[in-house]
């Protein structure tokens, strides 16, 4: 298994941090975990997706994201 993490960002501003995430991949699949807190509520948000791309399509129909790999 292996792990590699990624930031959420704003799609202007780097700094803006949206979510942090881990994308895992074992031999035999692939999925990532995010973190954020709704900027609305301010309630904490897990999120569980078949990848970090997949998650900034989720994330990003809503808000301007770009996705950041943290290597």
């Amino acid at each position: 298994m292996k792990g590699r993490l990624f930031t959420l960002v704003n799609a202007e501003n780097e700094a803006d941090v949206f979510a942090w995430g881990m994308q895992i991949t074992t031999a035999r699949e692939q999925e990532a975990v995010t973190y954020c807190r709704n900027p609305v509520t301010n309630q904490t948000v897990f999120g569980l997706h078949s990848n970090a791309e997949s998650a900034l399509r989720r994330y990003g129909t809503t808000f301007r994201l770009r996705l950041v790999w943290e290597d």
